[in-house]
């Protein structure tokens, strides 16, 4: 396979995780009305998402350093597709909250690994280039 291709599904990847992360806001109420829970009790779930990608990534980051990349990365993708396996029949609020929290642990994992494998693939003339170019970007003030 081509770097660029490699590289293509590792976007593809964090795509994925990126809407698992989102998605929930969409439906909370839903989600609220189907577990019983308030609206501000659901809510959590995008938190407690949040919170293990923001404090859970770093620790098991430095507790896997030893694990070749790769298998990481698959690993982390198998353990992702459970816990939204789980997020979908979870009969009760406490799995759901749980299954969030092993997709953000999941997700932060995904995410770390990911940009640095990409980031290695990139051609050297391509490294530390900007994803996006700012020519003929016009950025208006939010209050006119």
């Amino acid at each position: 396979m081509s770097k660029k291709f490699l590289i293509l599904l590792l976007a593809l990847g964090e795509f994925m995780i990126g809407t698992a992360e989102s998605i929930v806001t969409g439906i909370i109420g839903m989600i609220a009305d189907d577990t019983d829970v308030s609206l501000s009790l659901a809510g959590q779930l995008v938190t407690a998402f949040s919170l293990a990608f923001a404090f859970g990534a770093p620790v098991l980051i430095a507790l896997t350093a030893g694990v070749e990349r790769k298998k990481l990365i698959l690993w982390t993708l198998f353990s992702f597709i459970v816990a939204n396996l789980l997020a979908s029949i979870s009969p009760s609020f406490s799995l759901l909250m749980l299954s969030r929290i092993l997709l953000g642990l999941c997700g932060g994992i995904y995410t770390v690994v990911a940009l640095a494998q990409a980031a290695n693939m990139a051609s050297p003339e391509k490294k530390g280039r900007r994803a996006y170019k700012r020519k003929n970007v016009k950025v208006l003030p939010t209050w006119q």
